[in-house]
């Protein structure tokens, strides 16, 4: 078996991987010729401890008979021990010479074995540390082995100091975003204080070749129990960002999102949308704002016209994982500490500002502004409460845009107090607010709704959002259709698809969809869904994380309440969903985000520019923040209205 091909080595990755078949394909044949007086490599038997590692998760080919599966697993199950007997006898002696010839795919397996098997005795210190020395990469695989890391803390520390690598595999762990969990655990030694690493992460910005994606998950680094970074390195890091980044920009390569927009005299539709070239082109018509005869309605505009909001009352400016695109998912690193901007939202901000000056230039026209509009609002919203009044009002003044913004945060916050204890208490105690001055976490504001927002975590859930609706599942492409359509719904909603045109690979998921209920299989061999409610609920889920529950119709929400039911979902009564907290805390503060304006805490705290033209651009920012939170409290309010008389939405 020595003569094998290393690079044709079966290897386990995980239960998802695509891999799964075609390796146990491979498998079968390696079992099926089996013979145990054979010579056996270390690279053979680690080999065979793969396959016994797909055996151990219950993943067969559904071909094999269960005599077949016996047999498998009897000859896994021998190599294994074989395998054992050979790994105990490793020591200072032969470790070089096994880690010499190891398939780099089982670098891994061989150090998670030493570990696993204590086998990490047999090795002193000295050649440990010149393991390290001459197989450095492999340290990589040695920090995920607690056992390994405590035994040889000294070593690993003073070898972690000289590597060139070191800052890499440091903010990989604590600073890169966990995607789907699948971030490598890494255990560090513990005479690694903390000034060593930073001391290690300064090192690397010194460095000319350092990487501009590590660079910048310094730059963003948060102070944590594991990774505190002083405001001189972060700043060292955010010279370094803006030095890469010329240099990239200087060869060419830049991130091209154009959006303009206007307001024409003579256009009949409300507007108008061009997308040539990479420019996005929004016309508005002046006639059709003309044509609207209160300020309240012409406020909606933000809503239903310029789709702040979307047709169930979310927030639609947030950044949403269903609009990255797969490049923008995978290229890089991405800071665990960053708002998640891909080239959708900032088209979204973009355009959202655009239409902000738009709608103020329309308005100063007729001696009037945003400010004003916004006090109509206001007025419209305390009508709707009846006996109490939020107090709340925009200045009109002419002072420069920063004396507005530092009495414009205040009073905003104090809005936030008012409402949440409104929904609390059905009434509100100004004289109590006013004792405390601490601002209003986001998460904290109560919705006037006991059942308002709902989410899931629930596996099913999410297995069938990715087999649905991910451009990632296996399932979408058809020999047929091909890459026509990007998710299997939309192939089999949009498509008559029959059963021949899935692929082999994809035969097992479909008979696993219709077994379970999600699909069927009519007379005529064609594909469809069912369950069609409990799918567009998990769309939902995909298209937005979460449902506003009252704007779904009563079948719909029967359905949910099931799910709620069933713990498979469940409800938070807040103000903000939880995706619109984040683009608050994104715009407002650095509590979660660093990548942000940070509006709230940097006029608080005299920390803005002394900019002027920044000063304009940041009153907007929360001139539009505003917008955002009035219409979510108008409807707020009003599903309460009809549900009480029971007329919502059914």
């Amino acid at each position: 078996m020595n003569k094998r091909e290393e690079i044709d080595r079966i290897v386990f990755y995980s239960k998802e991987d695509m891999a799964k078949n075609p390796n146990l394909i491979k498998a079968e044949k390696l079992l099926t010729d089996f013979c145990f007086e054979q010579n056996f490599t270390f690279n053979d038997l680690l080999e065979f401890y793969n396959i016994k590692i797909y055996f151990d998760n219950d993943l067969f080919l559904p071909k094999w008979a269960i005599s077949e599966k016996e047999s498998y697993i009897q000859i896994t199950e021998k190599t294994w021990k074989t395998l054992k007997l050979e790994l105990l006898k490793i020591n200072d002696e032969n470790i070089d010479k096994i880690l010499s010839e190891l398939n780099y795919n089982y670098t891994n397996n061989i150090w998670e074995l030493i570990n696993k098997l204590s086998i990490y005795k047999n090795i002193s210190d000295l050649t440990f540390s010149e393991i390290l020395k001459k197989y450095s990469y492999q340290v990589n695989y040695v920090l995920q082995q607690k056992n390994i890391v405590q035994k040889f803390n000294k070593v690993i520390r003073d070898f972690l100091l000289t590597y060139k690598n070191s800052a890499e595999i440091l903010l990989s762990q604590f600073e890169e975003k966990n995607a789907d969990n699948k971030l490598t655990k890494y255990y560090f030694p513990k005479s690694l204080s903390l000034e060593d690493k930073e001391y290690i992460i300064s090192t690397y910005l010194d460095r000319e070749e350092s990487n501009l994606n590590y660079v910048r998950l310094a730059e963003k680094s948060k102070s944590s129990n594991e990774l505190k970074l002083s405001d001189k390195t972060r700043y060292k890091a955010k010279k370094k960002a803006e030095e890469q980044n010329n240099e990239i920009l200087e060869k060419g390569h830049s991130w091209n999102i154009r959006v303009q927009g206007g307001l024409s005299k003579v256009q009949d539709e409300p507007v108008i949308f061009k997308n040539e070239n990479g420019l996005i082109e929004a016309t508005y018509s002046e006639k059709y704002l003309d044509g609207i005869e209160n300020q309240v309605d012409l406020f909606k505009i933000f809503s239903f016209l310029f789709n702040y909001t979307d047709e169930t009352s979310l927030i639609y400016l947030v950044s949403k994982a269903s609009e990255l695109d797969v490049m923008e998912r995978v290229m890089g690193l991405k800071s665990k500490n960053d708002y998640e901007i891909g080239a959708a939202f900032a088209r979204k901000e973009m355009l959202s500002i655009l239409q902000l000056h738009l709608i103020d230039n329309y308005l100063r026209r007729k001696d009037s502004g945003i400010e004003q509009l916004i006090n109509s609002f206001m007025l419209h919203i305390n009508e709707l409460i009846e006996s109490n009044n939020l107090i709340f009002q925009v200045r009109v003044s002419n002072s420069p845009e920063l004396d507005k913004i530092r009495t414009l945060l205040p009073d905003f916050d104090f809005l936030l107090k008012q409402y949440k204890s409104l929904a609390e208490d059905g009434t509100i105690n100004i004289e109590l607010l006013q004792l405390s001055s601490k601002p209003i976490g986001f998460s904290q504001i109560t919705s006037y709704n006991k059942r308002k927002y709902i989410y899931s975590n629930d596996n099913l859930i999410l297995r069938l959002k990715h087999i649905f609706f991910s451009d990632q599942s296996h399932m979408f492409y058809t020999k047929t259709f091909k890459t026509k359509h990007n998710n299997l719904f939309d192939l089999l909603t949009k498509e008559t698809v029959n059963l021949d045109d899935f692929a082999n690979y994809q035969i097992d998921t479909i008979q696993s969809l219709v077994k379970d209920g999600y699909l069927k299989i009519n007379t005529e061999n064609i594909v469809e869904i069912d369950k069609i409610t409990f799918i567009y609920i998990i769309r939902e889920l995909h298209r937005n994380e979460l449902l506003n529950y009252w704007h779904y119709p009563k079948f719909v929400r029967d359905e949910i309440d099931l799910l709620i039911e069933d713990k498979k979902m469940f409800n938070e009564n807040t103000l903000l969903s939880q995706e619109e907290v984040k683009y608050y805390n994104f715009y407002l503060n650095q509590k979660t985000f660093t990548n942000g304006y940070d509006l709230r805490n940097k006029y608080s705290h005299g920390t803005n520019t002394q900019s002027e033209q920044k000063h304009k651009n940041d009153y907007y920012l929360i001139l539009k923040i505003i917008i955002l939170t009035l219409l979510k409290i108008e409807d707020d309010i009003m599903i309460n209205k009809k549900t009480a008389a029971n007329t919502v939405y059914n």
